[in-house]
C-alpha cells in the first residue's frame, strides 16, 4: 500500500477514535442515559463505525424518543470533492457496485427487524455542493429538511426525494420510513477545533486531556488496540474500568467539583445529549421543526415552558446555594429570555457555557474592557414609535435587517440602530467571558439613547453567540419592551427574519 493511502486510513481510524471516545465519555456521567458505546458493530453493516444505544426511555429527539444512533464516518484526506444528492446514489468506489445511500438502506433493513426508534448519521469532513438544493436545508441534527417530504415530485426537493426512492426501488411509504433515520453532519471534522472540542468534552466527564507538546496520545493508540484485538463494546462499568486500568481518570481529589448544571434547548444538535451534560433541563423542540416553527408550535409556548421552568421555587433554591452553570442549546431569543429570567437581581449566581470550547463564561461585575460598541443611528419615519436595534456580532446582518424592514412583514420604526463591536463583527469579535459581559453591560445605554421614550419599543434583530443575549438578558431591568427576530439562516422556509416573540411576557 502507497504511504499516502497508508496516511489516509491512519488519518480516518484517529477521527474515528476521537468520535468514539466523544460518545464514549457520556458512559462516565451520572446523568447520562447512554448505557453502551460500540466501535464496528457488526450488525449495522454500513454505518458501522460507532453505535451508541441508549437506557429507557431513550433520548429526546425532538418529541421521539430515540433508542440507538449507528454512525458512519468519512474521512477524505482530498478535499476537492464534496457530497451532494446525486453523489449519494453514485458507487462509492470504481470497485463497488453499491451506492451510499444503498448502504445506509441496507443497514435499515437490517435494523429495523429488532429494532426501533433509531438514527443513522453520515459524519464527514466534506462539505455540500454549494448549488446542490440540499446544501442549506438540512437541519440542525443533520435530518431532512420537512419540505423533502412534503415537496411535489416536480418541486425541486420532490425530485430529489422521487430519485432517491427509485434508486433504492422500494415504495414511497417504505422510503419515507427510511429517509426520516437519516441525518447528515458534514464539515465536521476540522483537525484542531474537532480535537479541542472532544478534549474539552472528554475533560469534562473526568478524563485526563493529553499535553499539547506530547506526540503520543493514549486515546489514539487504545484505538488502534480496540480495532484489532479489541475489545470494541463498553458499557459504564467496563468502560470505568478500562479508563482505571489505563490510568485515565483524572485523581478525584483534584479534579474540580462537579457544578450545578440546568440547561435550555429549542432543537437537537448532531451527536449531542443534552441529558447527559446536565442535572436538569427543559426542552422545547417539540414546538419546531429544526429551528423554524413547527405546524402546531408557537414561540409563547417554548417561552412559557421555558419561564415555568426557570422559576420553579425549588430550583431558585438550589441555583441561588451554589455558582451553577447554564447550557444553552437554542435560539438567541431564548438564550436572551433565560438571562431576563435569571436577572441579576435574581440571587443567581449562574454562568454559560460557550461552545465548542465549553468554557463556563463567568465574569464579575466590575470587570471593564476597553473595545465597546459601534453605533450608526438611520432616522426613518417620523410617524412611527417603535425603533430597531440590528446587533452584529458574530457577522454583518445590516443588510439583510434593511431588506426585512421593507417588507410588508417587517415593522414600522422611527430609526435603526447598527450596533457592532469596534473590531467589526466577525466569529472572533468576542474576546471571553470578560469582554461579553462587558459588552452586553452597555447595551442597555445604547437602547436608552436610541428610544424617543422610555416606553418605546425595541425591535431587537441579532447575530450574537448565545452566552452573550444571555448576559443581554440579565440587565432586565434596564432593557424596557423588546420584541424578539430569529432569522431563517437554514433557508427552511422564506430565508427572513421572523418575529419570536415580545418582552415582557404577555
Amino acid at each position: 500500500m502507497a504511504i499516502g493511502q497508508v496516511g489516509a486510513r491512519v488519518e480516518g481510524d484517529v477521527y474515528q477514535g476521537l468520535f468514539f471516545w466523544k460518545q464514549a465519555a457520556d458512559l462516565l456521567r451520572p446523568n447520562s442515559l447512554v448505557e453502551r458505546v460500540v466501535l464496528e458493530h457488526d450488525e449495522a453493516a454500513g454505518v458501522d463505525d460507532v453505535a451508541v444505544f441508549f437506557r429507557d426511555p431513550g433520548v429526546n429527539a425532538g418529541g421521539v424518543m430515540i433508542r440507538a444512533d449507528y454512525y458512519q464516518l468519512k474521512y477524505h484526506v482530498d478535499n476537492r470533492n464534496s457530497y451532494s444528492s446525486d453523489v449519494l446514489i453514485e458507487p462509492v468506489s470504481a470497485k463497488a457496485k453499491s451506492s451510499l445511500l444503498q448502504r445506509f438502506y441496507k443497514a435499515y433493513s437490517d435494523l429495523i427487524s429488532h429494532n426501533a426508534n433509531f438514527r443513522l448519521h453520515l459524519a464527514s469532513n466534506w462539505s455540500w455542493k454549494n448549488d446542490d438544493k440540499l446544501a442549506c436545508r438540512l437541519r440542525e441534527d443533520g435530518a431532512l429538511p420537512q419540505k423533502f417530504f412534503d415537496d411535489g415530485p416536480r418541486g425541486d426537493f420532490g425530485k430529489i426525494r422521487e430519485k432517491w426512492r427509485a434508486h433504492l426501488e422500494i415504495d414511497d411509504e417504505s422510503f419515507r420510513s427510511f429517509a426520516k433515520t437519516l441525518r447528515f453532519q458534514l464539515n465536521h471534522f476540522g483537525r484542531r477545533e474537532f480535537k479541542s472540542y472532544v478534549y474539552a468534552t472528554l475533560e469534562a466527564a473526568g478524563l485526563k486531556v493529553p499535553s499539547a507538546d506530547r506526540a503520543a496520545c493514549p486515546y489514539e493508540s487504545l484505538i488502534q488496540q480496540f480495532l484489532m484485538d479489541g475489545p470494541n463494546s463498553f458499557d459504564r462499568s467496563t468502560f470505568r474500568t478500562l479508563c482505571k486500568r489505563e490510568g485515565l481518570l483524572v485523581d478525584e481529589s483534584s479534579h474540580k467539583p462537579t457544578l450545578y448544571t440546568i440547561g435550555v434547548r429549542s432543537f437537537v444538535r448532531f451527536a449531542e445529549r443534552l441529558e447527559s451534560e446536565v442535572n436538569e433541563f427543559v426542552c422545547v423542540s417539540h414546538n419546531f421543526d429544526g429551528r423554524l416553527l413547527a405546524s402546531d408550535g408557537t414561540w409563547s409556548a417554548g417561552a412559557s415552558s421555558i419561564s415555568t421552568f426557570l422559576a420553579d421555587a425549588d430550583r431558585r433554591v438550589r441555583l441561588r446555594g451554589v455558582p451553577s452553570v447554564i447550557s444553552l442549546e437554542c435560539h438567541g431569543s431564548f438564550a436572551l429570555f433565560s438571562g431576563w429570567e435569571l436577572s441579576r437581581n435574581s440571587g443567581v449566581d449562574i454562568a454559560p457555557i460557550q461552545k465548542p470550547s465549553l468554557e463556563i463564561w463567568r465574569s464579575t461585575t466590575n470587570v471593564m474592557h476597553d473595545d465597546s460598541w459601534t453605533v450608526e443611528i438611520i432616522e426613518c419615519e417620523d410617524d412611527y414609535a417603535d425603533v430597531a436595534v440590528c446587533l452584529s456580532v458574530t457577522h454583518d446582518i445590516s443588510c439583510a435587517v434593511k431588506e426585512f424592514l421593507l417588507t410588508a412583514e417587517g415593522p414600522d420604526v422611527n430609526r435603526i440602530a447598527f450596533v457592532s463591536p469596534h473590531s467589526g463583527p466577525s466569529p472572533q469579535s468576542i474576546e471571553g467571558a470578560g469582554h461579553a459581559y462587558w459588552l452586553a453591560s452597555q447595551i442597555p445605554a445604547i437602547l436608552t439613547r436610541i428610544r424617543p421614550t422610555r416606553t418605546t419599543r425595541v425591535h431587537l434583530f441579532f447575530a450574537c453567540p448565545n452566552a452573550l443575549m444571555f448576559f443581554i438578558g440579565q440587565h432586565r431591568d434596564a432593557l424596557g419592551p423588546l420584541a424578539l427576530y430569529e432569522f431563517d439562516f437554514g433557508i427552511e422556509r422564506d430565508g427572513t427574519y421572523q418575529f419570536s416573540f415580545a418582552l415582557p411576557l404577555a
